[in-house]
C-alpha cells in the first residue's frame, strides 16, 4: 500500500513538472505550422487547495503577452473560437471552468466564490514566465457580472475588465425589478447541473412553454416550479427562500466596502433590449460614485441595439426590426483595441470618441456623449388623462396631454385565474419571432389594462434616455403586479416596442420591504427602472404608454393578489383586483427623455 502511495506521489510530481515544462517560455520559439498553441487541462490552485481547470491559448512565436482571463460556468470548450481569436492577435486567453463546472474541482456556489477565486487566477496568471505580469477579463453575462466581482478583490496583476451583459442578483438576474420571479432564470438553472453545460436542454421551447403555462394556472405553488419541470434545484429554493432584496443577494454582488478600491480602467457593453442592461448601467454607476473624476476619465460604456447575447454577438436584425449594417460592431476588434490602449500603450479605440457611446434605432447611426445622463438634452412631463374615454382598449385609449384636467379615474380589472394572454416583451421568439413589432398584445386589451397616446410627433425627434412613470393607483387588493411599457407607434399603424417596468405593489416604497396594500388607498407607484432607449422617432408617430398586469403573462411569477407570499400562491388564492387610476393636477404622469 505504501508502494502505491510512493508511486501516486510520484505520478503527481511527474504531471506538475510536466506542466511546468509546458507552460514555460522557450528561449527561442522555433517556426510553428501551427496558428497557436492550446494547452488543455491546466490546473490552478486556489487559496482554499481547490483547483481549477483552465484552457489556455497562447500565440506561437510570441513571449511575455498579456492574457486575458475568462472564469466561466458554461465549461471552457464553449469560448474556444474567443481564445483562437484573441491568440491570432497577439493575447494569451485563459479559459477557466467555474468551481464544479466543466473539469475544475469543488462545488459550485453561484457567484459569491467567483471574486476570491478569480483574484487567486489573475495573480496565478501574472505570475507565469510566459506572461508579461498584466492580465484583463473577457466575458458577458455571468461573464461579465463576475468581472466586478474579482476587480473588488484588487488583484494587483488585473489591469481592465470589460463586463458585458452584467446583471445584478436580485434586480435583473433570478428576480427581476420589483422581486418578480422569472420562468427564464429558473430554465437557466437546468444548464448549471453537475458538471456539464446541458445547454440544448434549456433551449427546448415547446417544453419550456408548457411549464411556464402549467405554472401559471397555479395548480402548485410557485417555489414548485422546479418540482413541476423535473429538476428539484437548491438554487431555485434558495432562491424562493429569499422573495426580495436582502443580504442574501447582496453577497451575491461586489460589498459596498470594495467599489472605492476599483479604480482600473472599465469598458462596460450591453444593449437596447438586454435584461441585463440596467444591471451594466448599475454596477459602473457604482464604480463612478465611489471613484469620482479620476475613475471617470478611464470608464466607457456602450449601449447597441442588441439583445443580451448580442453585446458580445451583435446581429443587424432583431425581434422583426433590422437595425442596418452598423448595428453589426465587430466587438471582439473592439476588446483588442481596448486592450491595446491599456496594456500597451496603443491610441484610445477611435470608436470610443466620448465616454458614453450608443445606436440611435431608427436611424441606425452610432452616437456619443460625455456620458448616460448627458444624451438626454430634456425632458418632457405628459400627464395621463381621458375625458371622452375610459381609456380600457386601444379603441377607446386616452392621451398624453401637456396639462392636466380634473377628471373621474380609469380602471382596469386582473382575474388572476384567466388563462395567459398578455405576453410581454420578456416572452421574446417563445410569443412571436418580431415580438419588438407585435402589437396582439395591445389590441386584446379590452378592460385589463389602459392605452394613452401621445400627439403625433409634427417634426422628427429622438427619444434618448430613461423613461420614468409615476402613476396614482388604489385598489381593492393588498397586492398585485403592474407593468408600464412603452412602444412607438407609427403614422401607418405598425408597432416598435421601446421599453417596460414592473412594479409589484406590495414593494412600491422599497424592494427591501414589503408593505401590503390598503384597499381603497390611493399612493404613487414610480416606476424608474426603464432600459435606456435610443430611437429616432417619425414624424406622425405617437408614443404610447400600456399599463397591464404582468401575471397576465406566462413567462413570470404570477400574483394572485391574495397579499400571501407570492411564491406560495396558489390557484385557491385567487383575487380579482380592480386597479383604480387618479388622474388630474399632480397625479398620474409620464417624463420622457429627448435627445439632440
Amino acid at each position: 500500500m505504501a508502494g502505491h502511495a510512493r508511486i501516486a506521489l510520484l505520478w503527481v510530481a511527474l504531471s506538475s513538472f510536466a506542466a511546468s515544462l509546458t507552460l514555460a517560455a522557450p528561449a527561442s520559439p522555433p517556426a510553428s505550422a501551427m496558428p497557436y498553441q492550446i494547452q488543455w487541462g491546466v490546473k490552478i490552485p486556489m487559496r482554499d487547495g481547490v483547483m481549477l481547470d483552465a484552457t489556455i491559448f497562447r500565440p506561437i512565436g510570441q513571449n511575455r503577452m498579456p492574457v486575458i482571463l475568462t472564469l466561466t460556468p458554461y465549461v471552457a470548450d464553449r469560448f474556444e473560437d474567443v481564445g483562437a481569436y484573441f491568440a491570432r492577435h497577439g493575447y494569451a486567453f485563459a479559459i477557466v471552468d467555474d468551481r464544479g463546472r466543466g473539469n475544475s474541482g469543488g462545488e459550485l456556489k453561484l457567484w459569491t466564490e467567483d471574486g476570491p477565486d478569480g483574484h487567486d487566477l489573475v495573480e496565478w496568471l501574472a505570475a507565469q514566465p510566459w506572461t508579461d505580469g498584466q492580465v484583463a477579463m473577457w466575458g458577458g453575462s455571468y461573464g461579465g457580472k463576475n468581472q466586478w466581482m474579482i476587480a473588488g478583490e484588487r488583484p494587483k496583476g488585473l489591469k481592465t475588465i470589460v463586463p458585458a451583459s452584467a446583471g445584478i442578483a436580485g434586480e435583473n438576474i433570478a428576480m427581476a425589478t420589483s422581486n418578480i420571479f422569472r420562468g427564464m432564470d429558473y430554465n437557466w438553472l437546468i444548464s448549471m447541473i453537475g458538471h456539464t453545460a446541458n445547454m440544448n436542454s434549456g433551449g427546448d421551447s415547446a417544453y419550456w412553454t408548457g411549464v411556464y403555462e402549467e405554472a401559471s394556472k397555479g395548480r402548485v405553488p410557485y417555489r414548485d416550479l422546479d418540482l413541476l419541470a423535473g429538476y428539484p434545484s437548491p438554487i431555485w429554493r434558495e432562491w424562493m427562500a429569499h422573495p426580495q432584496l436582502d443580504a442574501f443577494w447582496d453577497s451575491a454582488s461586489t460589498a459596498p466596502d470594495k467599489w472605492s478600491g476599483i479604480t482600473l480602467p472599465t469598458l462596460s457593453i450591453t444593449g437596447q433590449y438586454d435584461t441585463s442592461e440596467t444591471g451594466t448601467i448599475g454596477f459602473r454607476q457604482k464604480q463612478l460614485d465611489a471613484g469620482g473624476p479620476t475613475v471617470a476619465d478611464n470608464s466607457y460604456l456602450v449601449i447597441g441595439p442588441w439583445d443580451h447575447p448580442g453585446s458580445r454577438n451583435p446581429k443587424r436584425r432583431l425581434g422583426g426590426l433590422d437595425f442596418g449594417e452598423a448595428a453589426v460592431l465587430d466587438v471582439k476588434a473592439l476588446h483588442v483595441a481596448w486592450y491595446d490602449h491599456v496594456m500597451e500603450g496603443a491610441p484610445l479605440p477611435a470608436f470610443l470618441s466620448n465616454h458614453f457611446v450608443y445606436f440611435l434605432a431608427g436611424a441606425n447611426v452610432w452616437r456619443a456623449a460625455p456620458s448616460l445622463a448627458a444624451a438626454t438634452d430634456h425632458r418632457d412631463t405628459l400627464w395621463l388623462s381621458s375625458p371622452t374615454s375610459d381609456a380600457g382598449s386601444v379603441a377607446g385609449r386616452g392621451s398624453l396631454a401637456r396639462a392636466p384636467e380634473i377628471q373621474a379615474p380609469d380602471s382596469y380589472i386582473y382575474d388572476p385565474s384567466l388563462p395567459a394572454h398578455n405576453e410581454g416583451f420578456e416572452g421574446g421568439p417563445l410569443v412571436s419571432q418580431e415580438y419588438l413589432t407585435d402589437d396582439g398584445m395591445i389590441h386584446r386589451i379590452k378592460g385589463d389594462g389602459l392605452v394613452y397616446d401621445t400627439a403625433p410627433l409634427a417634426a422628427p425627434a429622438h427619444l434618448v434616455g430613461v423613461p420614468e412613470v409615476t402613476l396614482y393607483l388604489a385598489m381593492n387588493t393588498p397586492d398585485t403586479d403592474i407593468r408600464a411599457a412603452l412602444y412607438e407607434v407609427k403614422a401607418d399603424g405598425s408597432v416598435v416596442f421601446l421599453t417596460q417596468d414592473w412594479l409589484r405593489a406590495r414593494y412600491r416604497k422599497t424592494p427591501r420591504e414589503a408593505e401590503l396594500v390598503t384597499p381603497g388607498q390611493v399612493a404613487p407607484y414610480r416606476f424608474e427602472n426603464f432600459n435606456f432607449v435610443a430611437r429616432a422617432i417619425a414624424p406622425g408617430s405617437v408614443i404610447r404608454l400600456v399599463i397591464v398586469p404582468v401575471g397576465a403573462s406566462i413567462h413570470d411569477e404570477r400574483n394572485r393578489n391574495s397579499g400571501k407570499p407570492v411564491e406560495l400562491e396558489t390557484a385557491a388564492d385567487n383575487s380579482v383586483a380592480t386597479v383604480s387610476l387618479q388622474l388630474g393636477p399632480g397625479l398620474s404622469h409620464i417624463d420622457l427623455p429627448w435627445g439632440s
